[in-house]
């Protein structure tokens, strides 16, 4: 085995899984100086196009670590949908808009890409047969192109998808609600799809599709009357064609088929993200009907959520529950999720006897506040963290950005948490609220920022906040909180 292959001995976080979290939590571990390895058992990157696009929330994330430049161009969209119901974008709370037709294998590249930029050893090839507990350390045993490899290491998470090993291996499995539909997916090339990027609901079921660039479609079609395909049945011409006439009454364009898949809106969670020092995230945590897109991006939400306080506990400055706030944080986000999925698929995948209830979201979502809620839902916007007590707005959300400007910046601002630390914004250099956050300089930056009449914030590098000086709390307690002792 070469170097460029090897796999090392030991490492302080071992990753499984080679997706879009597993490869956005190197990136984070990295970022924050974190050696890590991520196992992934295909030996080549995957090709489907699978989810699509980024939400306004994901991409907020991506602004603050100045990372949106390294997906190319994207193509925003000026709406949302619940349940197949179009929001104007105007509502969002969020500066960005939805990004759509951007396929999975392409977030992957960047993401592989950028980790491995940092630093980050990724290996493809490798099946994770076992994990150990070995005193203060775990023991990943896995197969890979060279036979069985032995990593010693701190941490390891599981970012190994739906059916994933190492929640079963935690000792963290979970039941599924049953399913009740089931929709069939599929990229035709040359096929001529009507645009119905956002879906059309019919008497016997429920279509959508459009262009994913000049020579593919994404069809995803739910045909009410059918039986469900039995697990593991691959999904053929016939199935799509016969559903997609079942549903629209007309014949599906002829097409070659790419890629096609199936899945349901089973949901269901785990009992909990960590069993000591094993951690979950993504599907391998949440399952639920991917409606709207939102998965990938609650996945890679995950990851930011827990790199900085994994990175956290291997420097050693960790407040002593730190970690466990992944847990606690990320378990409500999966709830909110599951919750605004299922309402979707009421609402969406059932017959006429719901039009009603259709109909009055229709005429709800009329109410700007009531529209503005729904696409700050569907798009993660509207999470905010439980931050105990009375703790006023906007402690426990994302940083809010679409009203903040850097003094010399024209628009929002753009790599304010490009280096993995804390922030604090503070109206002056030379303020209380900075001298107060001295003692943390090594991994709190401050930026000052003329906000007349705007409270001093204190940001967590995941980019949710943490403190307001218009709170009870001390600052100082908040940085205790979060950033452990003083340096």
């Amino acid at each position: 085995m070469s170097d460029l292959q090897s796999v090392p001995a030991q490492i302080p976080v071992v990753i499984v899984g080679m997706g879009p979290t597993g490869l956005m939590l190197a990136g984070e571990l990295r970022l924050c100086g974190v050696d890590c390895l991520v196992l992934g058992a295909s030996a080549m990157p995957q090709n489907e196009s699978r989810a699509l696009g980024f939400t306004p929330s994901t991409l907020e994330i991506f602004a603050h670590r100045d990372m949106l430049g390294e997906f190319g161009p994207l193509e925003h969209v000026k709406a949302v949908h619940f349940a197949g119901i179009v929001i104007s974008a105007d509502h969002l709370s969020s500066p960005h808009l939805p990004v759509m037709r951007y396929p999975q294998y392409k977030t992957e590249a960047v993401l592989r890409e950028r980790a491995a930029r940092l630093g980050a050893t990724v290996r493809p090839g490798y099946t994770v047969t076992g994990i150990q507990e070995c005193g203060e350390s775990l023991e990943t045993i896995a197969n890979g192109p060279d036979g069985t490899v032995r990593v010693r290491s701190q941490y390891v998470v599981g970012c190994d998808g739906a059916h994933s090993t190492v929640r079963r291996m935690a000792g963290l499995a979970y039941p599924l609600t049953p399913p009740s539909v089931q929709m069939l997916l599929a990229d035709i090339e040359h096929a001529g799809l009507p645009n119905n990027q956002f879906g059309k609901k019919t008497p016997t079921g429920m279509v959508m599709s459009g262009p994913l660039d000049d020579t593919i479609d994404r069809l995803i079609v739910c045909d009410f009357t059918a039986e469900p395909l039995e697990r593991g049945t691959r999904v053929e011409a016939k199935h799509l064609e016969q559903a997609y006439r079942n549903v629209t009454g007309d014949a599906l364009p002829p097409g070659r088929i790419r890629w096609a898949s199936s899945f349901n809106d089973a949901s269901g969670m785990a009992p909990s993200f960590r069993a000591g020092r094993v951690f979950l995230a993504g599907d391998a945590a949440h399952t639920h009907l991917p409606a709207g897109g939102q998965g990938m991006n609650v996945s890679i939400q995950d990851a930011v959520n827990l790199g900085w306080k994994l990175a956290a506990a291997v420097h050693g400055w960790a407040p002593a529950d730190l970690l466990d706030t992944y847990d606690t944080e990320r378990r409500q986000a999966a709830a909110e999720l599951l919750a605004n999925t299922q309402a979707q698929g009421q609402v969406f995948l059932r017959g006429a006897e719901v039009d009603p209830v259709r109909g009055l979201l229709e005429r709800l979502f009329t109410v700007p506040e009531a529209a503005s809620l729904a696409a700050d839902e569907v798009t993660g916007m509207a999470l905010r963290y439980d931050p105990g007590g009375d703790a006023p707005e906007p402690v426990g959300r994302l940083l809010p950005t679409k009203d903040l400007r850097l003094p010399g910046g024209d628009g929002p601002p753009r790599g304010l948490l490009r280096h993995g630390r804390g922030l604090l914004l503070t109206s002056r250099e030379d303020g209380e609220s900075a001298s107060l956050a001295r003692p943390w300089n090594d991994r709190v930056d401050v930026v000052a920022v003329p906000r007349p009449d705007e409270p001093d914030l204190l940001v967590r590098p995941d980019g949710h906040v943490a403190w307001t000086s218009r709170a009870a709390e001390p600052l100082a307690t908040a940085l205790a909180r979060w950033f452990g002792s003083e340096s």
